[in-house]
């Protein structure tokens, strides 16, 4: 028998209605034997409003010695880890693995750049390389590039970009454990630039960051608050070298019922899954789309290495996704 507690806040859900932050922590609240019928609320809550699989590849454009102290993360100067360093790649190469993606088969394709910010010739190369693939094939581009200024917004919206991937990583009330070289309300400013400049917001986290139920909860309705159409939800895959390169991973349970909640807390965002799936999930990725995932970022990740690209694509087409 569905849990009456399941069975009314997604019926609010499925009419249109917006759950309220206390029902939000109530069903966070549930013991774990109710955790599959949230799974299967979270799937019809995905179905209902028509979301349907997609996929996204990322290149990673410029790696390393990132002035910020991110606790999890490869890229920062200020941590020993063997993650990769190069500046920006040239354009051939940014252009050339993006015709790869599209001929692979992927939806999305997303330059990513490490450091708070690029230069101006940094954001040239890149505007360059999205007006090409804008032309060539298509792609829905997308670029991660740190902090925004207004005139970088508008060079990237006028060569083509489709939407801007910049995530806040983690609850506002834990972000001052993981990061304390810049302020949470940067990057929510960055986002307000790049929706004021026509730009879809990619916007998600990492979760076992050391964040409770409760904080992811804060978090969804942040997202909620914003206004972000795409949600990438990565799960700590812990770096030797990092600050938390100790931290347990997640379970399992606790990976495939976060995202549940973020689910049912952002009914219209499309979920995309990308970082530390296959470590954490192993076996049990493919329970992901019953969770109400939609998306799937393939091929490698920016410092790790993903699953084959055939695997996944093979998962998708046996129908083991939305």
């Amino acid at each position: 028998m569905l849990h009456p507690l399941i069975d009314s806040l997604t019926r609010i859900v499925l009419h249109g209605g917006q759950l309220t932050e206390a029902q939000a922590l109530e069903l966070a609240s549930l013991d774990s034997e109710h955790t599959v019928q949230l799974l299967f609320a979270a799937n019809a809550i995905a179905k209902a409003f028509g979301h349907k699989a997609f996929t996204c590849s990322i290149i990673n454009a410029k790696s390393g010695r990132c002035s910020e102290d991110c606790s999890f993360c490869a890229q920062s100067g200020r941590y020993a880890t063997n993650s990769p360093v190069h500046p920006l790649l040239p354009l051939d190469q940014l252009i050339d693995q993006g015709l790869a993606m599209g001929r692979a088969g992927t939806f999305c394709y997303s330059l990513v750049t490490s450091g708070l910010m690029l230069s101006s010739d940094e954001i040239d190369r890149i505007c360059q390389c999205v007006s090409y693939l804008r032309q060539h094939t298509n792609l829905s581009l997308s670029a991660s590039l740190g902090l925004l200024t207004p005139d970088y917004a508008k060079r990237l919206a006028q060569a083509g970009l489709t939407r801007y991937h910049h995530n806040l990583e983690t609850a506002r009330s834990h972000f001052p454990r993981i990061c304390t070289t810049h302020a949470y309300e940067k990057d929510v400013e960055t986002l307000q630039v790049a929706r004021e400049h026509g730009l879809f917001l990619c916007c998600g986290g990492i979760l076992g960051l050391g964040e409770s139920f409760e904080q992811r909860v804060e978090f969804a309705f942040t997202l909620a608050g914003l206004g972000v159409d795409t949600v990438p939800l990565n799960f700590l895959n812990p770096i030797p070298g990092t600050p938390l390169e100790n931290m347990p991973l997640l379970s399992p349970h606790d990976a495939l019922k976060s995202v549940a909640l973020f689910r049912v807390l952002l009914p219209r965002a499309r979920i995309t899954i990308a970082g530390g799936r296959e470590r954490v999930l192993g076996d049990y990725q493919s329970w992901l789309a019953l969770a109400g995932a939609n998306g799937l970022m393939i091929g490698n990740y920016l410092t790790t290495r993903g699953r084959s690209l055939d695997s996944d694509l093979r998962m998708l087409e046996q129908g083991q996704w939305i």
